[in-house]
């Protein structure tokens, strides 16, 4: 079972780039091994990512087509930063607007599911989708809160 971690954090922010790159890519950018990498990302281990290893993310997930940075808009969030002088623009807004729309229907699929089912684990899909969807829509209202206070 995943383990839920917390929207706007630094093992979300870890976990939604291992998503898109896998962990074994994430292993080889941080120049550690797999098991390593997912312990830094595991809320329980106390353990965490430096610095370098963050940008290092960032960058490889956006050349990868990711929207946006997860470990800046972590850190954006935590800090009450504006990120919209930082390159926060219209492209990033519709892709997190594309990721939030994706993220929803998937909890809502997994919802449905289910509710018709019964089933235990089906249940616990639900909640793992309905918790990416929440994360999706709080990365998509901090980056549209970010450009409506720039303007």
């Amino acid at each position: 079972m995943t383990k839920p971690r917390q929207p706007l954090t630094q093992y979300r922010a870890l976990e939604t780039v291992a998503d898109l790159l896998g962990w074994e890519t994430c292993a080889e950018i941080v120049e550690m091994s797999v098991s390593m990498t997912r312990k830094l990302g595991d809320p329980d281990t106390g353990r965490e990512l430096k610095y370098r290893d963050a940008i290092r993310l960032d960058a490889a997930f956006r050349q990868a087509g990711g929207a946006c940075s997860p470990f800046l808009d972590c850190h954006a969030a935590r800090l009450g930063i504006d990120t919209t002088a930082a390159g926060a623009d219209a492209t990033c807004l519709m892709k997190a607007s594309g990721i939030a729309a994706k993220e929803s229907g998937e909890a809502m699929n997994a919802v449905m599911q289910a509710a018709s089912s019964g089933d235990p684990a089906a249940r616990l899909a639900a909640i793992r989708e309905g918790e990416e969807a929440m994360q999706a829509w709080a990365a998509l209202l901090h980056n549209l809160k970010s450009q409506a206070s720039g303007t």
